[in-house]
């Protein structure tokens, strides 16, 4: 299954991979690291910035109900995330390494 975004780049896909009963979604650059996680924080070169804020919404409402594990490549701290909703928002719940979850 992918995850289609336009905010960032025309059709921007974010793969997920089933693998050990878990989902893993590849981020890209619509959650480029930990610290983009809230709505506003986006990457300075979005070809459509305002987009990229309700799109990022919904996925991540979705991947905190679905308890996706979160790869982000651009980190280089947090290897792969889950995240849960707070009265913040969507926020960081746990930091896996690959080695972790491979």
């Amino acid at each position: 299954d992918v995850f289609y975004v336009n905010g960032h780049t025309e059709k921007m896909m974010l793969p997920k991979i089933q693998y050990n009963n878990k989902t893993i979604v590849f981020c890209a650059d619509l959650i480029p690291t930990a610290g983009h996680l809230p709505l506003p924080y986006v990457m300075g070169y979005d070809t459509r910035p305002l987009l990229t804020m309700p799109e990022k919404s919904l996925f991540l409402t979705e991947a905190a109900q679905n308890n996706y594990y979160l790869f982000l490549e651009h980190d280089a701290h947090n290897q792969i995330i889950t995240v849960e909703k707070t009265d913040k928002g969507i926020r960081l719940k746990e930091v896996f390494t690959c080695a972790d979850i491979f």
